[in-house]
């Protein structure tokens, strides 16, 4: 009787493991001797609001509501930061080689709405589920150099003055840390 006992409990927590994974044709390998980041938006709170994303100094994008961004770069501390009504920012330190996943989904506050910067645990069904629904819906947004090059000239007063602020977030230690162990196993 403790053998089968045993055994249900072992097959349950296969499973469940099993069922944690991330699986998906488009979370692809960087290039040699890059690290890649996928920030994916998972939820439809806030689905109107658009989130600016940069890595420091270097814009890389916009969008609303579900999608997602694949971002290639040198591997090594990063800053990366993300602008909606507040900004967040998330320190990073990339292995070479390795993939890595990032939530940047809208957060409700009292009197405004913001994005935050949430680290994908791979041992959370929830979380996972969502992902793998982005993941099996949408494609990566690209966006041309021109494309980024405009909006980022366009936004220049706002990219300095949030600059500032994103500064001194770092300086008070108010950012989100993904440490180069976190990295999306493949399969």
């Amino acid at each position: 009787m403790k053998k089968i006992f045993y055994l249900i409990v072992f097959a349950i927590f296969i499973s469940n493991s099993v069922s944690s994974q991330i699986s998906s044709k488009k979370i692809t390998a960087p290039t040699e001797g890059n690290s890649v980041i996928y920030f994916l938006r998972t939820t439809s709170l806030g689905a109107l609001m658009n989130i600016r994303y940069f890595d420091k100094n270097k814009y890389l994008g916009r969008f609303k509501g579900k999608n997602y961004i694949r971002y290639e770069c040198e591997p090594g501390e990063k800053t990366f930061w993300i602008k909606a009504e507040n900004i967040d920012v998330l320190k990073a330190n990339l292995k070479e080689g390795e993939i890595y996943l990032v939530e940047t989904n809208a957060v409700m506050g009292a009197f405004t709405a913001g994005a935050k910067f949430r680290l994908v645990n791979y041992t959370k069904k929830k979380q996972v589920k969502r992902i793998q629904k982005l993941l099996d819906r949408k494609e990566a947004l690209q966006f041309s150099n021109e494309e980024l090059k405009n909006a980022l000239d366009k936004m220049e007063n706002s990219y300095k003055r949030s600059m500032k602020k994103v500064l001194k977030k770092i300086k008070k230690g108010k950012v989100v840390s993904l440490t180069a162990d976190n990295f999306y196993i493949r399969e």
